[in-house]
């Protein structure tokens, strides 16, 4: 056997760092709470309506009962509490942190802005109106998104929390002086125009009269209004009046369409949604029971619609004048033909007047079927003002009442689960809305409440089967914190190859974000510590390639005695719309007695340690942090180091050693013996060795050796063949 000689580096090794770690990425988002960590009662909002949407205030303790994972629980307490109460429990939170004995499951106030019938003329009027609404002071927990309503409903922002997000991101535009008289010319009725010719034989001539009816417009409705009522003005605007009709049904049925896949869209979310439709009008079919159905499906799924018409008042602009002078023109239609003597056309027009009637109304009044949305919802019209604060702050009051329910669970094992909770009305009439479930966490030291990222990843552990759209790796490196205890990290390894990267044309860079959670268990499946991080990285699009096949690295300390350990991780992707879940089990060790070494970790790179982040992590040391490999796959051109630790033991008297042995296919291939440097501050030693890199399987074993006491690692990690 040839022994070969292994080069041992002591001092601190300046290896560059490379690209896939986070210098490459913008600073997390601070965390915002959702939910609270640890509870010894549950206090659980309830919204209560009837089967119209409309809440009800006189619901019983006795009228509610509440199942956690299908066991009753006993409520200790019931009452209504008004919205001015929340708020100062709210203020009263942020000035004192709250004690960690209850968990309040407030309820999910979802509103969801929608624009309708928006168009670039009115667009920067509902803007500024929509502004004024995210600026009202609505109750703690609303998560407001903005959509635009087309064929389908289009996110144009996520839900948040974050009112100054949610003004920064609607669009500013200058508002255009504009008449909406032609609106209302479009809702005049049909107009017939009859050409009647009387021939003379005896000349051959002939005279010809026009005939028209409808069309005509009343200028004394809309004051200030500049109407031509020539013949051919009432024929051009009864023209275009007798397209609209013949297309008013087809146009109900489009407009209706588009509220019933909003209403379908929205009803998989939880809980109440209220949605604010902001919009210049709703034309129907005129159908009412398809309306009903409508509103029924809506009603079914916890949808509330508080319709606001942007429409804006003016001397010469009102929904309801426009609606005035469609029902004036069929009344000048009538009178045409209430004349004794009138022509063959006008009696035809007779036979139609009960329909035309109800089309003017029906495509002209078009607040009174945002009436009829809102109300039969449990919601109302928001209309014929420009001052919508007494309106926003009525919409506010009707979000803020609600119950609050306390029960103390009958199971105290907070393992992290989700906790379902069923809510029962022993009303038939009535109809309750509630957080469906809760994640039941322990109240881990310093974890803080769980954020909107925790709560997603904690629903991916929760899927039943769990997703897995890639492969990640988790180890366990140990160390020794002091002659009696043992501190670990927890190692997680992402393929960067397995990672969506969204481009930036603009900016010349790509963008990868990953969303990592690890719920620590011990042996008894309780929650004994927590790890998350929701990074983002923009890469420049040259770095791009290098990046990606650089796996990405995070590490977390581990302050936990010695035992058996699981490790349930969920990842989620959200640049490439994906997740994955895995479970990983490990070891902690007890201290060793006499002379010890730490786990042995192949080094990828070492960066300066952050102050903050890695000074608790046994992986840091004089400064510089060092990102280990957790599926060593060594390159042979590029050369790599093992870190680990010896722990000295301070009664022997002797001075420690290493031995170093490399081996592939279960044989040693090279070996070496060397002394090892004096102890440093905290009396241990740390060390660097250059790995053998021999193509195939290798395994390096190292043995601290003090005397006759000696302690032993071993690691295995792959050479790519050259």
């Amino acid at each position: 056997m040839r022994k070969v000689g292994v080069p041992l580096i002591v001092c601190l090794m300046a290896i560059a760092a490379g690209p896939g770690r986070a210098q490459d990425a913008a600073p997390p988002p601070a965390p915002g709470a959702t939910i609270r960590v640890t509870t010894t009662e549950v206090a659980l909002d309830l919204a209560v309506r009837d089967k119209k949407g409309r809440q009800v205030k006189n619901v019983k303790p006795g009228d509610v009962e509440i199942y956690e994972d299908g066991v009753r629980q006993q409520i200790l307490s019931f009452r209504m509490v008004p919205g001015k109460e929340e708020h100062r429990k709210e203020a009263e939170r942020q000035a004192k942190p709250a004690t960690g004995t209850s968990l309040p499951l407030r309820e999910l106030n979802t509103v969801c802005i929608v624009f309708h019938n928006i168009d670039p003329v009115t667009r920067p009027h509902a803007v500024e109106v929509v502004k004024e609404f995210i600026k009202s002071e609505l109750p703690p927990e609303t998560y407001i998104g903005i959509f635009n309503l087309n064929e389908k409903l289009i996110p144009v922002h996520e839900f948040t929390k974050n009112r100054d997000e949610l003004l920064q991101s609607t669009l500013n535009g200058k508002a255009l002086d504009f008449s909406r008289a032609s609106e209302a010319l479009l809702t005049a009725s049909p107009s017939i125009v009859t050409i009647n010719a009387q021939v003379n034989n005896a000349t051959h001539t002939a005279s010809v009269s026009v005939d028209t009816t409808g069309g005509e417009v009343n200028t004394t409705v809309l004051m200030g209004a500049d109407v031509s009522n020539s013949s051919g003005a009432n024929r051009l605007r009864g023209d275009q009046v007798r397209e609209r009709s013949d297309f008013a049904n087809i146009t109900g049925m489009h407009e209706t369409d588009r509220i019933i896949t909003l209403i379908n869209q929205l009803a998989p979310l939880p809980g109440r949604k209220s949605v604010l439709l902001v919009t210049t009008g709703l034309v129907t079919t005129g159908d009412p029971d398809r309306f009903q159905k409508i509103l029924n499906n809506a009603n079914s799924h916890g949808i509330t619609f508080y319709a606001l018409d942007t429409t804006e008042m003016s001397e010469t602009s009102d929904t309801a004048q426009a609606g005035r002078l469609a029902v004036n023109q069929m009344a000048s239609v009538s009178q045409n033909q209430g004349k004794l003597g009138a022509s063959a056309s006008v009696m035809r027009e007779n036979s139609k007047q009960g329909d035309d009637t109800i089309s003017a109304v029906r495509t002209s009044d078009t607040q009174s079927s945002l009436r009829q949305l809102s109300e039969g919802t449990g919601g109302f019209l928001i209309a014929n003002t420009n001052d919508f604060r007494k309106s926003f702050q009525q919409l506010a009051e009707s979000l803020d009442v609600h119950y609050e329910a306390v029960y103390h669970p009958t199971s105290g094992k907070y393992d992290g689960r989700l906790r379902k909770i069923e809510v029962k009305m022993a009303r038939n009439d009535l109809q309750v809305e509630s957080r469906t479930g809760y994640f039941a966490m322990p109240d881990l030291k310093g974890s803080g409440p769980l954020t909107p990222v925790e709560s997603t990843a904690l629903a991916v552990l929760s899927t039943e089967p769990r997703p897995h759209s890639f492969d990640f790796h988790v180890t366990a490196f140990h160390f020794q914190k002091d002659a009696s205890n043992s501190r670990s990290t927890l190692a997680f390894e992402l393929p960067g190859t397995k990672l969506g990267a969204t481009a930036d044309p603009a900016h010349k860079q790509h963008k990868i974000e990953v969303s990592l959670l690890a719920l620590i268990r011990d042996a008894s499946g309780q929650v004994v510590d927590k790890y998350s991080v929701d990074q983002p990285y923009f890469i420049a699009d040259a770095n791009l390639a290098a990046v990606r096949a650089t796996p990405l690295i995070y590490t977390h300390p581990l302050d936990l005695p010695p035992g058996h350990y699981s490790v349930e991780t969920a990842i989620v992707d959200r640049e490439g719309s994906q997740a994955t879940a895995e479970n990983a089990q490990f070891d902690i060790p007890g201290p060793s007695k006499g002379v010890g070494i730490s786990s042995l970790v192949v080094v990828q790179q070492v960066e300066p340690a952050n102050s903050q982040t890695d000074a608790a992590d046994p992986l840091t040391f004089k400064g510089k942090h060092v990102i280990p490999m957790v599926e060593a796959t060594v390159n042979p051109a590029a050369k790599r180091y093992v870190y680990f630790v010896v722990y000295p033991d301070k009664s022997n008297g002797e001075k420690p050693k290493i031995h170093v042995a490399f081996k592939t296919g279960g044989q040693v291939f090279a070996e070496s013996t060397a002394d090892l440097p004096a102890p440093d501050a905290t009396g241990t030693i740390p060390m660097f060795v250059a790995a053998a890199t021999r193509p195939g399987n290798c395994e390096l074993q190292i043995t601290a050796l003090q005397g006759n006491e000696s302690a032993t690692e071993h690691i295995k990690y792959a050479v790519a063949a050259q």
